[in-house]
């Protein structure tokens, strides 16, 4: 982790996120031990993810108010390696093809600092396919 949070701060982060599950009415949504969520919307085919791949992805990514921060409707292509902690946890060993929500809390996102349209300790929002793999 890039910074340092107390399991209070930890579990306020949480709540926040289970507050906005609550709200979306999303189902089966799973907790991982780093505190992200993840559901997988249709599973992949091709071959598994790795950590030195190149994704080709589409996505949108909002904060837990709805603001949409960015999206790519057309595949871009990103280093697996140079991506936040959540996308690494929630896409490594996922298949090219999957369709995955993600819940990602600040821990394993933009931490305290934040970046561009992120403010620090938000929590992130993805809806996300994995179209290409190279």
């Amino acid at each position: 982790m890039g910074c340092s949070y107390s399991d209070e701060q930890l579990s306020e982060f949480d709540k926040k996120i289970e507050r906005f599950i609550s709200k979306k009415k999303f189902v089966h949504m799973e907790k991982s031990e780093t505190g992200l969520y993840t559901k997988i919307m249709k599973k992949g085919t091709g071959r598994e993810l790795l950590l030195t791949d190149s994704i080709g992805v589409t996505y949108t990514g909002s904060l837990l108010s709805g603001k949409i921060f960015d999206e790519q409707k057309k595949t871009i292509y990103l280093p697996l390696r140079g991506m936040i902690e959540g996308w690494k946890e929630a896409l490594i060993g996922q298949k090219q093809g999957v369709q995955i929500r993600m819940i990602i809390p600040p821990q394993l996102g933009y931490g305290a600092g934040g970046m561009d349209k992120v403010p620090g300790n938000a929590a992130l929002y993805f809806e996300m396919s994995v179209n290409d793999v190279k």
